[in-house]
């Protein structure tokens, strides 16, 4: 997967820097997905909590974390299941 740079350069009244925001791309690259399906979610109000700034879309790393964390996961059939 290629690297993904942050502007980290941003910063908030008081002098505190202020977390990058990732874009849809950005998004997409981190799930292996197209930046369609990612607008799709939006669409049917799925995926990651999002912002608008002005009309571009951005995703906070913090909401898609906790989002990753909420997925189904497993690899092994409950006993009984698909026999």
């Amino acid at each position: 997967m290629a690297a993904i740079q942050h502007n980290t350069q941003c910063i908030a009244r008081g002098g505190q820097p202020v977390e990058p925001l990732l874009s849809e791309r950005e998004l997409a690259a981190i799930c292996g997905l197209s930046m369609a399906a990612i607008r799709r979610w939006r669409l049917l109000g799925k995926g990651p909590r999002y912002i608008k700034v002005g009309s571009a879309v951005r995703y906070r790393q913090e909401d898609v974390n906790n989002w990753l964390e909420t997925r189904p996961s497993g690899g092994e059939l409950a006993p009984g299941v698909g026999q």
